[in-house]
């Protein structure tokens, strides 16, 4: 007999369309299972008129699919991992991750243009002070405009003319299909990505073995390890997104390479460190570099506070 399974999701057109990927891929793996997704809007859902910095930060699109796990609506939910906290509820557990999509952030002009050739005092639609200080690196002169809604709606206010170029993550728009063009990619070494930026976490309940068994399926080790320490970073430093936060696990070999940022999106003052370890002391190096970033943006006058 075939066991079926309840699928939380968000209600948004990229959330369950990389659900609906996920699923699929857990299809493959387990045949004789059966998944039905559920839509479960999220309080970062329902305000679209306010920057998440504003009512809650990290946490806002993840609480109402945690309580229809732990209420038993559901048998698992399906997260963007950028999107999660660095600590879950007591009774639920992150069971797997599959392969990381390309963790970059895009740039999106309406005339094609570079980052580095738009104009002084051109207008850049993002909310997110980790892109803002990083990004300024490259644009100083810019300003800087919060932006919210869907990716459609975002191309859309681009298309508008009310910004100059728009900020978004190539996983999201790569799930969705839409077409990047290279150029447009800001590579790791001028943006570092939001922590678990690109990647799906699955959360179920912590004592539900053939769940967890059945999720294990699809984890990609590689992505695993990258995030725990990205996370076990975000953690030590316990950082939102209310200041900026960078950090990128990459694997080579049995090395594991970790960089990461913090700064001020004021003052545009940043710091960016790297370290490595052997891949199975993950947690320990994201610790270990979490130290380092702290004191080194004490030495620059860098507040991590909101």
């Amino acid at each position: 007999m075939s066991k079926k399974y309840i699928v939380a999701t968000r209600p948004s057109l990229l959330a369950y369309t990389q659900t609906e990927q996920t699923v699929n891929l857990l299809r493959a793996q387990n045949p004789d299972c059966e998944y039905e997704i559920l839509k479960f809007s999220t309080h970062g859902d329902k305000v679209t008129d306010k920057p998440l910095t504003a009512f809650g930060g990290t946490g806002v699109f993840v609480k109402e699919l945690e309580n229809a796990i732990l209420e038993g609506k559901a048998d698992f939910a399906i997260h963007s991992l950028k999107d999660v906290p660095s600590i879950q509820p007591d009774e639920l557990v992150l069971a797997a991750f599959p392969q990381r999509e390309n963790p970059c952030d895009v740039v999106l002009t309406r005339d094609g243009k570079l980052l580095s050739d738009l104009d002084e005092n051109c207008v850049i639609g993002t909310g997110s002070p980790r892109r803002i200080v990083q990004i300024a690196t490259v644009q100083p002169t810019a300003q800087f405009k919060e932006i919210r809604g869907n990716i459609d709606t975002r191309l859309q206010k681009l298309e508008d003319g009310q910004y100059d170029a728009i900020v978004l993550a190539a996983a999201g728009l790569n799930r969705l299909g839409k077409s990047i063009q290279s150029s447009s990619i800001l590579p790791t070494e001028v943006c570092l990505p939001a922590i678990g930026q690109g990647a799906i976490a699955i959360e179920c309940r912590k004592d539900d073995a053939e769940t967890i068994q059945m999720l294990r399926s699809i984890n990609h080790t590689e992505t695993e390890i990258a995030i725990t320490a990205e996370r076990s970073f975000m953690l030590t430093v316990g950082g939102g997104c209310k200041f900026p936060l960078a950090a990128y696990g990459t694997i080579s070999g049995n090395t594991l390479h970790l960089e990461a940022m913090t700064g001020d999106h004021k003052t545009y003052k940043m710091v960016r460190l790297s370290e490595d370890s052997t891949i199975d002391k993950a947690e320990e190096l994201g610790r270990s570099l979490a130290a380092k970033i702290i004191a080194a943006a004490a030495e620059n006058g860098i507040m991590l506070q909101p």
